[in-house]
């Protein structure tokens, strides 16, 4: 079983070991130790792939070395933590607006028979809520993104990567076509130069 991907053989496959199987696969395409309907093929195996013995057997007949994944050591919070600190980073924000709020109506109430400007005070709950959650003022751990925000830039992430592989394999198999056809009209122009009645 080859170790290109090493580790304990059972643990799910992330996104980022997927992109870096694809990686290798268009390299080894580009090398020629696939062939184009090979490296389709074993692109499917990896987007179907569960395990990381499941991306192992895609590379059995290949050079064995360990394919290096992009952010494989980086910090990685679980969904819960995630959720929790959203949740904590949402509580001030929400205070601060209601106080605003509160503080805002009362001002108004407590100033409207002295002055005619005192409804202006409420202008305040507006302001404070663009502060903190249009132009997101205040220390970052108040703006820990959603799962779903997570998962949406995960996304949009992951679509942008695999349209950026299929555009660097498709100019790698334009590249082999181009050199392959090079190749077989210079052969073809060498048997017809034998050819020729006057040699």
């Amino acid at each position: 079983m080859g170790t290109n991907f090493p580790g304990d053989p059972q643990i799910r496959v992330s996104d980022n070991e997927r992109s870096a199987a694809l990686a290798a696969l268009g390299q080894f395409y580009a090398e020629g130790r696939l062939s184009m309907a090979e490296t389709d093929e074993r692109c499917a195996a990896v987007a179907e792939a569960r395990t990381r013995a499941d991306l192992n057997s895609l590379f059995t007949d290949l050079p064995q070395s360990e394919i290096a994944v992009p952010g494989a050591s980086g910090i990685s919070f679980s969904a819960h933590e995630v959720a929790e600190m959203h949740r904590n980073g949402a509580r001030p924000r929400a205070g601060i607006l209601g106080l605003s709020t509160v503080l805002a109506v009362t001002a108004t109430a407590a100033l409207a028979p002295l002055s005619t400007f005192a409804p202006i005070l409420l202008a305040i709950i507006p302001i404070v809520f663009i502060l903190l959650y249009v132009m997101k003022v205040g220390p970052r751990s108040w703006y820990a993104p959603s799962p779903q925000q997570l998962e949406r830039e995960r996304l949009k992430a992951l679509r942008v990567e695999e349209k950026q592989r299929e555009l660097e394999l498709r100019a790698q198999r334009r590249e082999r076509t181009h050199a392959l056809t090079t190749r077989a009209l210079d052969v073809a122009q060498d048997a017809l130069e034998k050819r020729k009645p006057w040699k």
